[in-house]
This record gives structure tokens, C-alpha cells and sequence, in this order.
């Protein structure tokens, strides 16, 4: 766990990674200091002195400069274009010139150059191309074979020319080189090929790995950490191939020196981000110094372009250094030397101070000429440590996330199948208590109904009964008792499931009206068609039809005086419609308050509370009652209680 106190272990097999990783670093830095001690090729000379004088200004006399020789670092007439002198080795003195197999071996020349053996060229880079070209020859080393042909017949009369075009602020100029035996030279160069180049190529694939791997992680976990180190890797790409890819930038050469070291002034303020940002320390100082890198550094650069002067480049990269020291030194005292980190923390800082020191090592060596082999970099291996290190970690930090995402998942899956338990529970519970309130209110509806039909029947019968016991009208009696019945089975056919499907439930009613119509005298015409089926035809809803209907056909029965009556149906896209008409005398007002108008006024609640909208109207004769169902958009029924009449 971050936070927690690292304890030393008690037995070398208990020894964190990050321990042997140190002493594994430890190893290669012994490694790297063996390897580039300087020391002689065997069967070659180290040429360390040279004499040096300018092309075209014969008036300026040749001196002898100790290599390397940076043209940046001389006055002016001496940083375009000088010619290296070089006498002839007494070591490699020979009988006869044929058979010699001879090589000249360039660890690093920059920028533009020839050689030249008694005044023949034999090698060239960059020499004829057009003066607004950049040429990168510096990365490269060269293995040049001397030919035997252009070797003098004396050893002393050969004279060897390398002639440099310098490029501003480029460290342009001649380092160290050997002369000797082509094949041990061969092997040399093979080396610092690998060393320089392959060793390029390989930061420069680790860092497309490196950024890549981040991008698809920030897109995937959203943390600034993976964002960060992306912008570092890309950053250090770019640096990296405009190096690598070609021999000639297709940059100028004031284009060149400033992106390719505002890559790496990007790369290293990034990093240092980077590194704040993994151990969550929240140091607000090492962010002002990346944030003050990211201002102050396109602007130092674009001063030394302005003055061409070389030492504002190496202030640069020793900026770098210091920064990057100052960063880790402040990292080490804030996690009080460490022991506030968890291992894998450790051993980013670890290989971090690794890296460090091969940094410093190259900055002390090429750039402020310290005793070093200055043809072999220590920062690419300390690169490669560093990018292998960093990918691993962020590698365990996305494990980690995904398993702390997927731990969280199912802890979330486990919560919502409890809910899921919990709403299917309070749903049946809501179900069952739902039926129950819909079987107490279909209760209530038929009590209601019952005591206002059947109930109301049978107390006028018990009340004729008792008032007329002497003089009982047997027929009279006969035909209240019936009125009741028909109430009762009217209640008892609206419970019948028809589903809304109105000609069903008019038919039912239909078998209740026909011998009351045919005992009048009156004519039932029945023209139903079939209609789309009405939500609002419940239980409910057929009992209110059925008042309504029976109120009308008791209005047509009792004050119409007609002798037929049409009940019809039909349908259109909008609604479902319902026409009772007959031929009777016709609607009136003194019609309507010889009803008292209560018919009437019950018709129109009963309607509402159906959804529909009634209208009367005359038929000529006679008079129409139609009800428009909406099947568009329904009007939801509003069974709530209304103080309905029942009809007489």
C-alpha cells in the first residue's frame, strides 16, 4: 500500500525487486565505465592532436587544437569551413604501400565533410549538397578504407586532409578518431554502430511503445498519469527521429536545432509531471519548476539561435540536468528517503537516479569535455532502463485499476441483485395489494350499483306492498319484482369479460331491452358493425353504457311515442362512434323538464366519466344521441364517485 514504511528484509531471498534491480543497475554502470574508458584499438593509432587552419583564408595561420575541436567554441572565421591536418603516424610506417589494408575511423564529425589523402578525395558527406540543406552526419560513425593505390611510396610523405563545413550551434567540428587496421577498425565502428544507432532505434521504438500503450490507457482509464506520460513518449519520438530517420533534415538548420531541443525540453518538464504526478505527493515546486521548463526553454532557445553563441546550448542541457536532479532530490527528502514509498515507486526512483547519471555523465563528457569515451552514450542505456521501468509500472497500475474496476463491478452487480430481489418483492407486494384494492373497489361499485338499482327496486315493492296490504295489485307487483331481476342481471353482465369489444357488450344488452321494446310496440332496428375495442370498456365502464343506454331507451319508451328505434355503429381513423335515433316526436325543452332533467344530466356525466363525448341531435323525425369514442388519444376515465342518479 502507498504510505506504508518500507522493512529491510531479514533474508537476501526476501529482498524486494527494486533491490536487485539496484544492484543490477550498479553492475551496468561498472559495465558501461570499463567499456568507455578510453583505450587504444589494437593495431591502430588514437590521433588526440591535430592541426587545424581555415579553407580560403590563407593569411590566418594553421595551430594545433587538442580534440575534440568544437567550431562553436572558436571566433567567428573559424566556425564555416577548416581543414584538418593530420602528420603521418610513425607507427604505421610500411616496406611497400601494396597490400596495405588501411582505414580511418570517425566516431563523430559534424557537420559537412571530406577526406582527402594526397589531395584525393576519398570520402565525403554532405559536401556538395546546397548550402540551405541541414546535414546529420553527427550521429553516425564512418569507417573509411584508404586505398592502397593513394598511399605514398614513403610513409612520411602521406598527408591526410579531413575538411569540415560547420553549422551553427550543431557542436559541429572533429572528435577523437583512430587510424590503423582496416579490419580492427571494422570491428570498432560495428561497435559504436550498434552503440549510437541501434541503440537510437531502440529508445525510439521503447518510446513509440511507451506512448502509444499510454494513449490507449488514458482512453481507457481516464487518469492524467497515462495522459502525461504520453505526452513525454511523443514528445521524445519526435526528438529521436528527426535524428534518425535521415541523414539530411528536411528542416533548415535554425528549424532543426529548435524542435529537436524543444522535443527534449517537452520530454524532460513531461517526465518530471510524470513523476510527481505517480508518486502523488502533490509537490507543487517540482510542477512550477516543469511548467516554468515548458515557458522558459522554447525562449533560451530562441536567444541562442539570435546570438549563435553555443553557450546558451549547453546551459540548456545543463538546465535539464539540474532540474531533473533538484526533482528527484526533492522527491527522495518529501517521501523521507524513501520510506514512504511502496515498492514499485521505489524502483522508479531508483532507476530514474540510474538514468540521472548517465545524463550527467554524457552532458560532463561531450558537452564540457571531460576525461570519457566520448563515442559511447551512456543515455541510451539509461533511456531504454528508464522506458522499460515506466512501462511496467504503468502495466501493474492499469492491472490494478482493471481489478479494482472489476472488484467494484461485481460488488455493484451484487448490490443491484439485491435491488433487484427487493423491487420484485415490494412489486408482488404492490400487485397483491393492488388486486386487493381493485376487488375492493369492484366490491364497492357492485354494492353501490345493487343498492342503487336492485336496493332502490325492491324498497319501492316492500313499500307498495305495505301501504296497499287490503287492495295488493298482483301485477304491479309482478312487474317491480321483474324491473329488479333485469337490474340484477344488468349488474351481473357488466362483470362479464368482453375486453371493450362493443358490439358484444351492446348484444348483451341488446337480450335485456328487446322484450321491453317489443311489449311497446316499438321496432328495434340493430345495425352494429365491428369497431376497434375501447380500453375504457371495463367492468366499470359497461355498467355506465348500460345506465346510459337503459336511460335512453326509458326516454324513448316513455315520452318519444315512437315506433322504432336504430342502434348503430361505425368507425373512422379518429374515433368510434355510437347512434341510438328514433322516430318519435322529438327532443323539446319542455321534454327535458318534464324529466326534470336529471336524465339527461346523467347521460352527459356518464359520458365523461367514459371518456366519450355525447351529442343530441334531431332526427326528422324524431331524436339522435350518438357518443364519440376517441381512439387517437383516449381520454383516460375518471372513475371517481359522482353522485349518479340512477334512472327511473
Amino acid at each position: 500500500m502507498p504510505g506504508l514504511p518500507l522493512r529491510w528484509p531479514t533474508a537476501w531471498r526476501d529482498w524486494p525487486h527494486y533491490v536487485w534491480v539496484g544492484l543490477l543497475l550498479l553492475a551496468l554502470l561498472a559495465a558501461l565505465y570499463w567499456v568507455s574508458r578510453p583505450a587504444a584499438v589494437p593495431g591502430a593509432v588514437n590521433i588526440g592532436e591535430i592541426e587545424v587552419s581555415v579553407l580560403g583564408q590563407p593569411d590566418i595561420p594553421p595551430k594545433t587544437v587538442r580534440l575534440p575541436h568544437v567550431l562553436d567554441d572558436e571566433e567567428d572565421l573559424w566556425r564555416h569551413r577548416v581543414a584538418y591536418r593530420l602528420d603521418w603516424p610513425a607507427a604505421l610506417d610500411y616496406d611497400r604501400r601494396d597490400g596495405q589494408r588501411l582505414a580511418l575511423l570517425l566516431p563523430r564529425v559534424d557537420a559537412r565533410f571530406r577526406v582527402l589523402l594526397n589531395q584525393q578525395e576519398v570520402y565525403s558527406v554532405g559536401w556538395y549538397a546546397a548550402p540551405h540543406r541541414t546535414i546529420l552526419s553527427g550521429l553516425f560513425p564512418y569507417h573509411i578504407p584508404l586505398p592502397a593505390g593513394l598511399l605514398a611510396d614513403r610513409p612520411q610523405d602521406n598527408e591526410l586532409i579531413i575538411e569540415v563545413q560547420g553549422m551553427p550551434l550543431e557542436r559541429s567540428g572533429l572528435s577523437p578518431f583512430q587510424i590503423g587496421d582496416h579490419d580492427r577498425l571494422f570491428d570498432r565502428y560495428r561497435v559504436l554502430e550498434v552503440w549510437q544507432v541501434m541503440g537510437g532505434w531502440m529508445m525510439a521504438i521503447a518510446s513509440v511503445f511507451m506512448g502509444l500503450m499510454s494513449v490507449f490507457l488514458w482512453r481507457a482509464l481516464r487518469e492524467r498519469l497515462f495522459l502525461l506520460m504520453a505526452a513525454a513518449s511523443l514528445a521524445h519520438v519526435v526528438r529521436l527521429l528527426l535524428l534518425l530517420l535521415m541523414l539530411e533534415s528536411p528542416l533548415s538548420p535554425s528549424w532543426h536545432f529548435f524542435v529537436y531541443r524543444v522535443a527534449f525540453n517537452v520530454y524532460v518538464a513531461f517526465f518530471c509531471l510524470f513523476i510527481e504526478e505517480l508518486f502523488g505527493l502533490r509537490m507543487r515546486m517540482v510542477r512550477w519548476l516543469a511548467y516554468f521548463l515548458l515557458v522558459s526553454g522554447p525562449l533560451w532557445l530562441l536567444a541562442a539561435l539570435y546570438t549563435e553563441n553555443y553557450t546558451f546550448a549547453r546551459i540548456w542541457a545543463g538546465g535539464l540536468a539540474l532540474l531533473a536532479a533538484v526533482s528527484l532530490a526533492m522527491l527522495v527528502v518529501r517521501t523521507g528517503w524513501g520510506r514512504r514509498l511502496n515498492q514499485d515507486q521505489t524502483l522508479v526512483l531508483v532507476v530514474a537516479l540510474f538514468t540521472l547519471i548517465t545524463g550527467v555523465r554524457d552532458f560532463l563528457v561531450l558537452q564540457l569535455n571531460f576525461p570519457g569515451d566520448a563515442d559511447i552514450r551512456w543515455m541510451s542505456i539509461g533511456s531504454l532502463a528508464l522506458m522499460f521501468t515506466l512501462g511496467w509500472v504503468l502495466v501493474q497500475r492499469a492491472t490494478a485499476s482493471t481489478r479494482e474496476v472489476h472488484r467494484l463491478n461485481q460488488s455493484l452487480a451484487e448490490i443491484v441483485a439485491r435491488r433487484e430481489a427487493e423491487l420484485r418483492q415490494a412489486f408482488e407486494q404492490l400487485r397483491v395489494s393492488e388486486q386487493q384494492r381493485a376487488v375492493e373497489g369492484e366490491r364497492r361499485r357492485l354494492m353501490r350499483d345493487m343498492h342503487d338499482g336492485l336496493g332502490s327496486q325492491l324498497v319501492q315493492t316492500l313499500n307498495m306492498v305495505r301501504s296497499h296490504r287490503g287492495a295488493l295489485d298482483a301485477q304491479s307487483v309482478e312487474a317491480m319484482i321483474h324491473h329488479a331481476l333485469e337490474e340484477l342481471r344488468m349488474t351481473l353482465d357488466s362483470l362479464e369479460p368482453m375486453e371493450g369489444d362493443l358490439p358484444t357488450i351492446l348484444g348483451t344488452f341488446r337480450q335485456r331491452i328487446a322484450p321491453a321494446l317489443e311489449s311497446a310496440g316499438i321496432q328495434l332496428v340493430w345495425d352494429v358493425q365491428e369497431v376497434p375495442a375501447l380500453s375504457a370498456l371495463d367492468s366499470r365502464g359497461i355498467m355506465h353504457l348500460f345506465r346510459c343506454m337503459q336511460e335512453i331507451f326509458a326516454n324513448v319508451v316513455k315520452h318519444a311515442r315512437a315506433t322504432e328505434v336504430v342502434v348503430r355503429t361505425a368507425a373512422d381513423d379518429q374515433a368510434v362512434y355510437l347512434n341510438v335515433e328514433d322516430n318519435g316526436i322529438g327532443f323539446t325543452p319542455d321534454g327535458e323538464r318534464g324529466n326534470k332533467g336529471r336524465g339527461l344530466g346523467n347521460l352527459r356525466v356518464r359520458a365523461a366519466k367514459l371518456g366519450a363525448h355525447i351529442r343530441f341531435y334531431t332526427n326528422n323525425p324524431g331524436t339522435g344521441v350518438e357518443f364519440k369514442f376517441p381512439t387517437q388519444h383516449p381520454a383516460e376515465p375518471d372513475w371517481a364517485s359522482t353522485g349518479l342518479e340512477a334512472p327511473r
